[in-house]
């Protein structure tokens, strides 16, 4: 009796610690999990057909991240138009609503202090164009964006979660559809060897600056 007593124990605690080493190497085959938020400025050049001025604006964004990918949406507000020196006067505002995909190409890890990260991202959204005397523009953009993040991360709390704040910053560019120019002809706004019509895509460039957290 004793010695089956002693057998259900030693196959008792050898299946217990076969549970736990699978149930560890689970745990750390397990890709990291964080909520990832931002807010930052804008400053670079709105193009809306031949109104392309320098714009400045706001930026906010809520993702969750598994592993080196994250999922994201975004919002941005921005001035559009002409520059303050021209001769045109048109003036707006434009809103932007988004989602992207963001893949970390380099990173020091999930358990370092110091976070450090460079990442690209692609994306599409829909944007409003609300001229200020008057007129709207809606169409559907694409995004294309790199950008690093720096800053630090806590320690980690009894559920295994770290708080972390870092600062980033990005390039980022809006291309779309540009609007019909009724009437338009071949011609050289500058020096060129081939007249030609203007370009059919708009292209807007900024460079984004804030702060990014997360747990």
């Amino acid at each position: 009796m004793t010695k089956l007593a002693a057998a259900l124990l030693l196959v008792a605690s050898t299946a217990s610690a076969q549970t736990l080493v699978a149930t560890d190497s689970a745990e750390a085959e397990r890709a990291p999990r964080s909520v990832d938020g931002r807010l930052g400025m804008l400053l670079g050049g709105s193009d809306v057909g031949d109104a392309d001025g320098f714009s400045i604006g706001i930026s906010g964004a809520l993702g969750y991240r598994v592993g080196d990918v994250t999922l994201r949406g975004l919002v941005d507000h921005y001035r559009v138009g002409d520059n303050a020196d021209e001769t045109l006067d048109r003036k707006g505002r434009a809103t932007r609503l988004g989602g992207a995909l963001r893949y970390s190409f380099a990173n020091t890890g999930h358990d370092t202090k110091l976070g450090v990260d460079f990442w690209g991202e692609l994306g599409i959204g829909y944007e409003h164009v609300a001229w200020r005397h008057g007129g709207v523009l809606d169409r559907p953009s694409g995004e294309l964006a790199f950008g690093l993040d720096l800053g630090r991360r806590g320690e980690r709390n009894a559920r295994g979660e770290r708080r972390e704040i870092r600062y980033f910053m990005a390039f980022r560019s809006l291309v779309a559809q540009g609007p019909e120019v009724a009437g338009a002809m071949a011609t050289c706004s500058g020096t060129c060897t081939e007249a030609a019509t203007p370009p059919p895509t708009d292209v807007s460039m900024f460079f984004e600056l804030g702060v990014h957290w997360g747990r």
